[in-house]
């Protein structure tokens, strides 16, 4: 995975290696402890914890141009990771900081008792999730279609890897109906309800009892 290590004062190289893990692990510990003990609040700083880290990854991979995902994409080929390097790393990079962004804001919902406040304003405007998640679907698409080290190192990779290709072109058409729904809402909230009512069907008529 990134390095986050620009954001944090060490120097070795070593404590980069685990520091993510040791945040994810935490994070996770945090949330529960308080799932168990029933205490709301510990479970939204673990999943605060989470979503920074989320977002130092995301800032990093923008910044470094680079992501390793750490997957391995064919055992008989190559030992090597998905290696992503510029426009693919930086779709990547905006992933991870959209996906912290998200968990940070849902940390506070929780945290400071917001949830009533929340499903009222998701339910006047559904737009703020769906298009987050339009883009979330987009840069996943963009950031497999722009290839990386390996996926075009040679006809049999490219042979290999042809289902994430498929896969992502199917996922950016889906991208981008999502992103443009709620853009849409967004823009248009009230001609976005007229169309939402008019899709809903007509009552059932009522049988007269005799």
């Amino acid at each position: 995975m990134v390095s986050i290590g620009k954001y944090l004062p060490m120097k070795n190289k070593k404590y980069r290696v685990y520091l993510l893990p040791a945040i994810f692990l935490l994070a996770v510990a945090l949330v529960y402890i308080g799932d168990k003990l029933v205490l709301s609040r510990m479970q939204a700083i673990g999943a605060a914890i989470l979503g920074f880290g989320l977002v130092a990854v995301g800032l990093e991979s923008i910044r470094a141009r680079y992501f390793d995902i750490g997957v391995d994409p064919g055992n008989l080929l190559s030992s090597s990771r998905f290696k992503f390097r510029g426009t693919g790393a930086i779709f990547w990079g905006l992933l991870f900081l959209t996906l912290g962004l998200g968990t940070v804001a849902a940390a506070g919902v929780i945290f400071f008792d917001l949830g009533g406040a929340a499903e009222r304003l998701l339910s006047d405007r559904p737009g703020i999730v769906i298009a987050p998640l339009g883009f979330i679907f987009l840069c996943t698409a963009v950031g497999w279609l722009s290839g990386d080290e390996q996926m075009n190192a040679s006809v049999l990779m490219f042979i290999v890897t042809l289902p994430h290709r498929i896969g992502a072109v199917i996922t950016l058409l889906f991208a981008l109906a999502v992103l443009g729904v709620g853009l849409f809402e967004l823009v248009a909230p009230e001609a976005f309800d007229q169309i939402v009512a008019s899709l809903k069907p007509p009552p059932a008529p009522k049988v007269l009892s005799r």
